[in-house]
This record gives structure tokens, C-alpha cells and sequence, in this order.
């Protein structure tokens, strides 16, 4: 986007998320078509869509709109649990699509060989060629979102991870089946509604990275040993997906949970000095946060509120209003203040979010890290 040559990296990445989706929007109808013709699953199968970490995040999210507002039996599984509970049940009649960007995922290469196997129709969703993941694979899509810069975490890449789940969500329709429920019309995705939605993500961006920063510096300055983002239903594979920005860019602990189920857990070990985030996308989801942010006052808890749809969060510390939106969108919307947090937050606590060295430079952490989840890769410094 114009002017992003002046913007560091991470920032740049972040910025130009709505050209990203505006790309990939192009590919509507050929994501579509893929959908319909790899992942449209036989009578009583299931469509697996299979990943780790931010892949996982991003198939959870769209959870919801596969499953009430397209019908499509979905199931969001991360890949140990597919290779220990799914993989020994699959039918003929079911399809598997497994994502990873990088394509270098021990777990995720094994549930697709896995899938293979027993001879399971699927494709790959990853980004360019796509690593070891893509070898032998029929079926490649890649989302082709060029890389600003190396070992950058994941901000366009995700957004387009979900975007791009959609799509293909598009195509592939559920058969109809005696007693299953009609789909709901206020979940059912549309390109054109993606559209609509982009101007009003372009023009969140300076809102959203203002609020940030400023909540950032606060939190750090209050010497905050913590961050809790909390959310419910689809959207809490979002706020665990603004966990692991925090986990990647900083040294400042974050936890993820259902907004009621804080109150009977997290709540009693949480410091007062720690940031509340809520995640706001429906007016049940705002009222119960505007209660709990009342309550947290009174120990002085700080509360952010991201709200979307239009429902406010007035007990909230602070607030960020997102564009008024159907539900199914936020999950393209509510990443981004995420992103920016953890980018400002970052810088606040005097670390590089564009270079992250402070993780590569542990040695130590960074090969075993390898050995938990790339052996490939050990001791290539990737």
C-alpha cells in the first residue's frame, strides 16, 4: 500500500492486509470451484481441516460459517488429534484439507500422509511452493502472499489463511441429509459482503494501530506481567491466535479463555496489573463483558474491549469500535488490534518484532523448538 516503504516490516505486513484479501477476493470463484471439486465430501463424510498453530486458529474461526452458515459438516482439528482420533475412522466419503505456510510442520506432514494413505481426497493450503507439505500432493492452493521479510511473524498470511478457507467453503456445499438443521442466513459468507468489508478494514488500520500503541505503552509502563485476550464460540480461536502474536513478539506472558469460564479459573491467579482484552462480536458476548469489566474495576484491572457488529463494551478501560459487520466477518476484523498490540508491545518492553532476534538469539530454545516441531530444520537456522 502507499507509503508502506517508510513502515518497518511487521507494520508494512499488517498495513496491507486489505490489499492481500483484495487479492485473494479475485480468486473467488477459482477457490470456489476447487472447494466444489476436492472438498464437496460423500453422503454422512466430513470435511477435515487439518493444522497447527496459526492454521488451527484460523480453521477454528471459521468454524461457525462452515457448519451454520454453508452447511458444511466441518471439523477443525489440530494435527496430533486428527492422527490420534480422526485418522483411524476415516471414510471414503470424507476430504481432508491440511494447512501449513511453511509446509515444514512434523505433525501436520504426518496427518497428510496419514489422510493419503487411506486414500482421502484433500488439497493443501499453504503459501508458495509450499516445503515438504506439498510433495506429492495433487492438490495445491496456495494464498501467494510474498514475504516482506524473513522470519516474520504471521499477520497477512493469517488473514488470508481465513479468507481463503472461505472461499473454498464456498464450494463445497453439504449434501442434504434427513433431520440436519437449514443453514443460517446471517453465517453464510459472501464474496460481495468481503468486499464491503475491506474499505472498512483499510480505514481501521491508523485507529486500530493508535489504540494499540497507546494501550501498549500503558501496559508496559504499569509494569504488566501479563495479558489475557478473552472471547467465546468461534472467536476464541482468535484470541488464542492474539496469544501466540504476544507468545512470538514478546516476553510478556499471555493467556487465552471464555470470557464466563475466566471468571471460575484464570480469574483467581490473574494480577491486577494485567491487561483484560475482550473480544466483542454479538450483543450477548459485549453484555457479559460490560458486566465482567465492572466488576474488574474494582481491583483495577485494565479492560480493552474490541467490539464489532456494534455492540459496545461501555464499562471497558478503553475501546476500539470496529466497522458494524456481519458476525462471520470478525474474523478478518479482530485479528488486526491483535496484531498491532503485539507489535507495539514489543517495542514497549525495548524488543525487535521485525527481526525477533531475541528468539533466535536463545539458541538453546530456538533448537529445540526445532526438535519439537521441524526436525527437518534443525541446526539450519530456519
Amino acid at each position: 500500500m502507499s507509503g508502506s516503504q517508510s513502515l518497518t516490516p511487521m507494520l508494512a505486513d499488517i498495513r496491507r492486509q486489505p490489499e492481500v484479501l483484495a487479492r485473494l477476493l479475485e480468486r473467488a470463484d477459482e477457490l470456489a470451484a476447487v472447494g466444489r471439486r476436492v472438498l464437496d465430501p460423500g453422503p454422512g463424510g466430513i470435511v477435515y481441516a487439518v493444522a497447527s498453530g496459526d492454521g488451527w486458529f484460523a480453521a477454528r474461526a471459521v468454524s461457525r460459517a462452515a457448519r451454520r452458515g454453508l452447511g458444511v459438516p466441518w471439523r477443525a482439528t489440530s494435527a496430533l488429534s486428527f492422527l490420534a482420533y480422526d485418522t483411524p475412522h476415516l471414510t471414503p466419503a470424507d476430504r481432508v484439507v491440511v494447512i501449513s505456510m511453511s509446509g515444514d510442520v512434523d505433525r501436520t506432514n504426518e496427518a497428510w500422509r496419514a489422510a493419503r494413505a487411506r486414500g482421502v481426497p484433500g488439497l493443501v493450503l499453504t503459501n508458495g511452493r509450499g516445503g515438504r507439505l506439498a510433495e506429492g500432493a495433487a492438490r495445491i492452493v496456495s494464498i501467494d502472499v510474498p514475504a516482506l521479510a524473513p522470519f516474520l511473524c504471521g499477520t497477512s498470511t493469517y488473514t488470508g489463511t481465513v479468507l481463503a478457507l472461505t472461499l473454498l467453503l464456498l464450494g463445497a456445499s453439504a449434501r442434504e441429509t434427513a433431520g440436519a438443521r437449514p443453514a443460517d442466513p446471517a453465517w453464510r459468507p459472501t464474496p460481495a459482503a468481503v468486499g464491503e468489508a475491506l474499505g472498512g478494514l483499510l480505514r481501521l488500520m491508523t485507529d486500530a494501530d493508535r489504540a494499540a500503541k497507546e494501550i501498549a505503552e500503558r501496559t508496559a509502563g504499569r509494569g504488566a506481567p501479563g495479558v489475557r485476550i478473552l472471547a467465546a464460540g468461534p472467536h476464541l480461536a482468535t484470541a488464542e491466535y492474539g496469544v501466540a502474536k504476544l507468545v512470538e513478539l514478546t516476553r510478556v506472558p499471555g493467556w487465552s479463555d471464555d470470557i464466563e469460564e475466566f471468571a471460575h479459573r484464570q480469574f483467581w491467579s490473574a494480577d491486577p496489573r494485567e491487561l483484560i482484552i475482550y473480544l466483542a462480536p454479538n450483543a450477548v458476548l459485549a453484555a457479559r463483558a460490560a458486566d465482567a469489566a465492572t466488576a474488574l474495576a474494582e481491583m483495577g484491572f485494565e479492560t480493552w474491549a474490541i467490539e464489532s457488529g456494534g455492540h459496545p463494551v461501555p464499562t471497558a478501560t478503553r475501546r476500539l469500535e470496529l466497522p458494524a459487520t456481519a458476525e462471520w466477518l470478525a474474523a478478518l476484523l479482530l485479528p488486526v488490534p491483535l496484531q498491532f498490540l503485539a507489535y507495539h508491545l514489543a517495542c514497549a518492553t525495548g524488543l525487535d518484532p521485525d527481526t525477533r532476534t531475541h528468539l533466535r538469539d536463545d539458541r538453546s530454545r530456538f533448537r529445540v523448538s526445532r526438535l519439537l516441531t521441524r526436525r527437518a530444520l534443525v541446526d539450519t537456522g530456519r
